[in-house]
């Protein structure tokens, strides 16, 4: 959804969008999961026009793409790639005078529930999201997905026989039967006092 803007044209933004780096590399990435199986909005919260659960989502990809570490610099990247947001579908916060019709720093939720939303993100819509996606690679790749079992032994066997760090003999056995040499050692040496 492009919102209005009198400095911005609807075909001006799009073709803004077309040609932002940032935006077609995302917009790629999320083309290769199957976002119908999400809710569109979460039902249970009172605001009228939250932001969909598959926005959090897309967003946390970009943390993880971008190698973002914290939710502060997750926001801080989103805020200064105004068009990114819009392809994450954050709903926005029209602002008929800002720069692309909608206000960045408004529609951006806070990194307080960023925060909330990374920890309690529902398990079951990844699962679903994920599934359908692996599903669909099986079915266009032959042979994906298909448990081999390899036999290793010999490589095993190898690294034992090669490497001089690895002893046959394993180290707890060596060190007693080492002391228990010396000990037996020592006595033998030791003169017997004999009584008598």
């Amino acid at each position: 959804m492009i919102p209005i803007s009198t400095l911005v044209d609807q075909s001006t933004l799009a073709l803004l969008c077309e040609h932002d780096r940032v935006v077609q590399r995302y917009h790629r990435l999320f083309a290769l999961f199957d976002w119908d199986v999400l809710p569109t909005r979460a039902a249970h919260l009172p605001d009228p026009h939250p932001h969909p659960e598959s926005a959090y989502i897309k967003a946390f990809l970009v943390k993880l793409c971008e190698g973002k570490a914290y939710v502060t610099q997750l926001r801080s990247y989103l805020v200064e790639h105004p068009l990114l947001v819009l392809e994450v579908g954050f709903t926005p916060v029209l602002d008929p005078s800002a720069p692309y019709g909608f206000d960045v720093q408004c529609t951006v939720p806070g990194e307080r529930w960023l925060r909330y939303k990374q920890q309690t993100l529902c398990h079951e819509h990844l699962r679903l999201l994920l599934g359908r996606t692996v599903q669909a690679l099986c079915d266009e790749i032959p042979g994906l997905g298909e448990t081999v079992a390899i036999d290793v032994k010999h490589i095993y066997a190898w690294v034992k026989e090669n490497n001089p760090r690895v002893s046959h003999q394993p180290l707890q056995q060596r060190a007693t039967t080492q002391r228990g040499s010396r000990l037996s050692s020592r006595r033998q040496a030791q003169p017997q006092s004999g009584a008598g």
